[in-house]
């Protein structure tokens, strides 16, 4: 399948409203690279660079390969530094043997997998580590939930890209991914407390909920009347948000 740019349009909220990711998960990556291995990383689906920025103080060369222009250009703009490469992670290039770590964000699921672990095994020096960590759609309340359930079965529904299905099955494509040995998997407690503005802003961020308001005629209405159903449903002003990510590092054998 050609590449097809879902987020561009949206670059600006997927870099205020996302999340960072928590501490501890690049802990662990570290972890399992000592200094004297942390020459090259890559950052593969990057976005507008939510993890590549957690990369560059710890590597001596960072590589951020996004296919979607508009947001490479975030991470242009804040990390000139980085090494941007504007290509899809299948269709990417490197030489070989030449990484300590290939990074895959919540980003498998939109990839053809096989592709990118072959790429991803020629990519690494022996021992370099493959991580992969990515989270189910994040909790709230009850009462929260359902309202966005609602947009789920409703008007978003339309605008979901087949491909999101596959988040379901990206662990055991990790665990059997040719050429790897897994050596952690762990799921990484982190709740985050957000306004209903900030909220909504997650969900003004992703493919389908920013596809469906670019078909209104006045889409910022749309926004302001589902941030007064969160409103209304969160009366202590806060919503917790349950962004809990899996990690799974793989070591190249």
């Amino acid at each position: 399948m050609s590449f097809q740019p879902k987020f561009g349009q949206a670059a600006d909220e997927f870099e205020r409203y996302r999340p960072e990711y928590p501490p501890a998960l690049l802990e662990r990556i570290l972890r399992e690279l000592p200094p004297a291995r942390r020459n090259r990383a890559m950052d593969l689906g990057a976005g507008t660079g939510k993890f590549t920025r957690e990369l560059v103080p710890h590597f001596r060369e960072v590589v951020a390969v996004e296919p979607d222009a508009l947001m490479a250009g975030k991470i242009r703009e804040q990390f000139p530094q980085v090494v941007v490469r504007i290509a899809t992670a299948e269709d990417s290039s490197q030489e070989l043997a030449s990484a300590d770590l290939v990074a895959i964000a919540n980003a498998l699921h939109w990839m053809d997998s096989a592709r990118v672990f072959a790429n991803s095994h020629l990519w690494l020096r022996e021992e370099g580590i493959l991580a992969v960590f990515d989270r189910p759609l994040p909790k709230a309340s009850p009462e929260i939930d359902a309202l966005v359930m609602a947009e789920f079965r409703g008007p978003w529904k339309p605008h979901r890209d087949p491909r999101l299905k596959r988040a379901r099955d990206w662990q055991a494509l990790v665990r059997t991914a040719p050429g790897f040995a897994v050596v952690e998997e762990a799921k990484l407690a982190y709740v985050l407390p957000m306004t209903p503005a900030e909220y909504v802003g997650f969900w003004r961020s992703t493919s389908y909920g920013s596809a469906y308001a670019r078909s209104l005629p006045a889409s910022e209405s749309y926004w302001s009347e589902l941030e007064s159903r969160f409103r209304a449903a969160s009366p202590d002003g806060m919503i917790p948000v349950d962004f809990s990510p899996t990690l799974l590092l793989a070591r190249k054998s």
